[in-house]
């Protein structure tokens, strides 16, 4: 890691902009650079840190972008780590930022985003995050401000409708979920610049120290995800319970999700529940939906489960959706009926929700409530094993094998093997295996014994009975 610190520049020379005792660093990763053979760190990881930075220094020494073997400066952007020292940035003296005046130079004011702002914020960074240092400012900024009722644009009512699509847990699998994530783009995500990043961070977390409830459940969003600011489940759980004060129902379903999957408190399904009853009080459908996924996972009271999902599916929730197709199909809590498994499935799937793409597939394969049709069934198990569902990968693959659906490709049907097998499939481990061991579209190899122990060490009998078979032919193949 090497540790860096802000600099001012003023009119006349170089200044620490603050005491050494107030200022705080931060720590950037080093990477091993390819090309000079030394560890780097690359200029898009200040530049995400600090806004217009005009040099590094270390002391009175200018850290140079490194260049090539033709004195051409290499791409991207790098300078050279220097070890137990801790560099200093150096960036443009700026006047101190009005609270009005910031929020006219975040995305979606009526100021002119092409044209520099007329003043801006300079901050201290803490070491724990370059959010952090922009919730630090926005603090003050708020104690000190005339107006404090005054608030900034908020990403509440987007952030409300995106938090209530979480992906959905798998039929058999223990009750806990995957916190949601947003479709757009978030605080903090990947997708922005990193100067949109920090202007949406900082107008989060501005609102949020405002007391705005949409703004402190955005906030705890990017705390439980990790966008933008360390990932801490109790900072989540913190804002949380503020915006849950304000009966903000988003915050109220996602405290349950916390206890729910155990993520920063103890899992207690109880406690879950009771916070899904709160947000279902006032309408939540991703808390009908969660709700539903305790009963059929913990309590397998899967009549209850069947009408917490029937509720949310008929909100046009896909995971709900989705999840009574699959109760239908299985006759659990409901009567076993394919064709209405199907129907809740092509509805999910309208939505592009992955797993009902699959359970289509599988219909299709299988010829429930539908007449067998490999094509049909193919088409299907492709669209969710494009965006990396494993069993839809591993399906594919055995579709390719045979040629059902498709003409017969032992070289495609291994890829989508490789693909389901490298998430940890055990059925596609199993398949890769015998691809191996048999020579199917690859030369006869033992990585099939490799192969048959990951697939028996997730239980599959068939793989134990190869392995010793393998060990009684000598390890031999």
């Amino acid at each position: 890691m090497q540790a860096i610190r802000l600099f001012i520049k003023d009119d006349s020379d170089i200044k620490s902009a603050s005491s050494p005792t107030a200022s705080e660093d931060i720590h950037l990763a080093v990477h091993p650079d390819p090309v000079s053979g030394k560890d780097i760190v690359l200029w898009d990881d200040i530049t995400a840190a600090f806004d217009d930075v005009i040099q590094i220094r270390s002391g009175t020494f200018v850290q140079s972008f490194l260049k090539g073997a033709d004195f051409k400066i290499l791409d991207p952007l790098r300078i050279a780590a220097v070890p137990g020292v801790i560099l200093d940035v150096v960036v443009r003296n700026k006047a101190e930022l009005s609270l009005e005046s910031l929020k006219k130079s975040l995305p979606g004011s009526e100021a002119d985003e092409n044209k520099p702002p007329t003043s801006d914020i300079s901050i201290t960074v803490s070491g724990r995050s370059p959010a952090y240092g922009i919730e630090n400012v926005a603090m003050a900024a708020a104690m000190n401000n005339d107006n404090p009722t005054l608030k900034l644009l908020s990403r509440g009512q987007e952030t409300e409708k995106d938090n209530k699509s979480p992906p959905t847990p798998g039929n058999n699998t223990p009750p806990t979920l995957q916190d949601a994530a947003p479709k757009t783009q978030a605080p903090g995500s990947p997708q922005e610049t990193a100067a949109n990043a920090a202007k949406n961070i900082a107008r989060t977390m501005m609102n949020a120290t405002l007391g705005d409830n949409k703004a402190l459940n955005a906030l705890g969003d990017m705390y439980r995800d990790g966008r933008g600011v360390c990932q801490d489940y109790r900072a989540a759980m913190d804002r949380y319970t503020k915006a849950a004060g304000q009966e903000n129902a988003d915050a109220q379903c996602n405290i349950g999700q916390l206890y729910h999957n155990g993520h920063g408190v103890n899992l207690d399904y109880t406690l879950a529940v009771h916070w899904y009853q709160k947000a279902i009080n006032q309408g939540h459908t991703r808390a009908k939906y969660n709700l539903g996924t305790i009963y059929q996972g913990y309590y397998r009271d899967y009549a209850k489960a069947a009408a917490c999902f029937l509720e949310a599916a008929n909100e046009g929730f896909a995971p709900a959706q989705c999840s009574l197709g699959s109760l239908h199909q299985r006759g659990s809590g409901v009567p076993q009926d394919y064709s209405l498994a199907m129907e809740w499935y092509r509805k999910a799937s309208e939505q592009e929700h992955t797993e009902a793409q699959y359970n289509i597939g599988h219909l299709y394969h299988q010829g429930y409530s539908v007449a067998q049709d490999h094509f049909q069934a193919m088409d299907w198990y492709l669209k969710a094993a494009e965006k990396g569902h494993a069993v839809a990968q591993a399906s594919a693959g055995v579709m390719y094998q045979h040629g059902q659906g498709v003409p017969q490709d032992d070289s495609l049907a291994l890829d989508w093997f490789q693909r389901a097998a490298t998430q940890g499939n055990a059925n596609a481990q199993l398949y890769l295996g015998l691809t191996y061991e048999y020579g199917l579209g690859v030369i006869q190899d033992k990585k099939a014994k490799e192969w048959y122990k990951k697939a028996a060490d997730r239980g599959v009998d068939d793989a134990k009975g190869r392995l010793k078979v393998l060990e009684q032919q000598g390890n031999s193949v």
